[in-house]
């Protein structure tokens, strides 16, 4: 005879309705339990399913995957509402999301969620992301305003930064007292202080560096031109006047024959 721990068990595993037959060795769905709202009873626990998921189907993976027997199952569809891609795109509807109630045998009791304080959101950043959100969604805004054609805000409309309102006080303050800022203290106190030129230093005009330039650039001209008739020398070198003699009659045409000679 069986103990009563064992004919427990047993009764544990036996589902108390048909499972189905298809086995599926690689699932490739993916099923995400979602806390539940304030005032939802723990016996029904909320799930975010595939579309092509039945209540079927939903039963027997909670059975398989997690022994959990539930005793009634709801399904609905969320629609999304039509969103404009790129803000200035086609319009277009993003794909649904199909959700499911299920009324679970053994209740169960999410944890309380964590305290967000401030001590804890420090380690994380917390006030940068506050700032860094706000400023994107308020160029977000500035650029829709923009593509819808609303009145864009003149330059006096504007507020003014932080950084920019400490520059105008500071400027008011040293205007308000012009006695204890001047030049003078400036540049002859400290590292301003004047330094004397040499007296005997003399400093070439502008006739003088004109004269010393065209002096450069002809000194180089002809610096450049003696090189030149050196280089084509070397390349020819000169003849004697006999070789150019010979050179030149050579070159001369043959006398013409007359009718006399022959």
């Amino acid at each position: 005879m069986a103990t009563p721990s064992v004919s427990k068990a047993a009764a544990q595993l036996v589902p108390n309705f048909r499972p189905g037959g298809k086995k599926i060795y690689l699932p490739n769905h993916v099923i995400t339990f979602i806390r539940p709202k304030p005032k939802q009873p723990p016996n029904l626990a909320t799930f975010v399913v595939p579309l092509t998921f039945t209540k079927l189907d939903m039963r027997d993976y909670l059975f398989h995957a997690y022994n959990v027997e539930v005793t009634a199952m709801r399904s609905f569809i969320n629609e999304k509402k039509p969103v404009r891609k790129d803000t200035t795109g086609p319009w277009y509807r993003p794909r649904s999301q199909k959700m499911m109630i299920a009324e679970l045998v053994k209740p169960f009791v999410w944890p309380e969620p964590p305290v967000k304080t401030a001590e804890a959101r420090s380690a994380f950043d917390y006030e940068l992301h506050l700032k860094t959100e706000a400023e994107r969604k308020k160029q977000y805004q500035d650029i829709h305003d923009f593509q819808t054609g609303l009145k864009t805000p003149l330059r006096t409309e504007l507020k003014l930064p932080k950084a920019m309102k400490q520059m105008r006080a500071e400027a008011r303050e040293i205007m308000s007292k012009p006695a204890e800022w001047t030049g003078k203290a400036l540049l002859d106190e400290g590292e301003g202080k004047w330094v004397e030129v040499d007296a005997d230093t003399e400093l070439e005009t502008s006739a003088t560096s004109s004269s010393m330039g065209k002096a450069r650039r002809g000194g180089a001209r002809k610096t450049t031109e003696s090189k030149e008739a050196a280089a084509v020398g070397e390349a020819q070198p000169e003849l004697s006047s006999k070789e150019y003699n010979i050179v030149v009659e050579d070159s001369k045409e043959p006398p013409k024959k007359t009718d006399g000679q022959q």
